[in-house]
């Protein structure tokens, strides 16, 4: 954890596997103005911001089905401020296998493209992240409703069947919108690079 407390840009936490902070970095205690102390043994939701209270349970069932997941997670600091940050979220195994956590890291450096890199890749990039945006919100809702059904002990037989089928895709969709998400970042950032080798060039 240490090894990432030297940019003041970069943040460091490691989640227990049901998402309690088990220890932060001391860039993440700057960044956030929560020390250890007040932070370990509580939900990672004390640091998100924005949709991502929402999504992190979602975000941490990616890690869980990939190992990994990338695409942006709104922190907040003390005073409420959102903090977009490109982040990765890893999944930690035990020795049997098993999920023993996850390391989440957050790179809250400014991205811009450069003068000059507009273009049509910068715009499909735009589009689609934006887009992702857009569909994460009812879909998070969608999911969050079919789950409050399923709670519901009077919901049986066809219905529950049916809610389950629309909880199961809903949750498929949000898979896919992560995906598009993410290879929306790969695609700003390439768009990014290539304007600044053009620059230089």
């Amino acid at each position: 954890m240490q090894s990432f407390s030297e940019p003041a840009h970069w943040m460091a936490v490691s989640l227990s596997s049901d998402g309690l902070i088990t220890s932060i970095s001391s860039a993440a205690e700057q960044i956030t103005g929560y020390s250890a102390r007040e932070l370990v043994g509580r939900p990672v939701t004390v640091i998100l911001g924005d949709r991502s209270v929402f999504e992190i349970s979602q975000i941490m069932k990616s890690a869980l089905d990939w190992g990994l997941w990338e695409g942006e997670i709104v922190h907040r600091n003390r005073s409420g401020k959102p903090l977009r940050a490109r982040s990765t979220l890893a999944q930690l195994t035990s020795h049997q296998n098993d999920c023993a956590g996850f390391l989440l890291l957050s790179d809250l450096k400014p991205r811009t493209v450069r003068d000059g890199a507009a273009g049509p890749l910068g715009d499909v990039a735009a589009h689609l992240r934006q887009t992702s945006h857009e569909l994460n919100n009812p879909l998070a809702v969608m999911m969050g409703f079919a789950q409050l059904i399923l709670l519901d002990p009077h919901c049986e037989g066809k219905i529950r069947s049916d809610v389950e089928r629309l909880y199961s895709e809903t949750k498929r969709i949000i898979q896919i919108v992560e995906r598009m998400h993410s290879y929306a970042m790969s695609l700003q950032e390439t768009h990014a690079e290539l304007g600044q080798v053009r620059m230089t060039s």
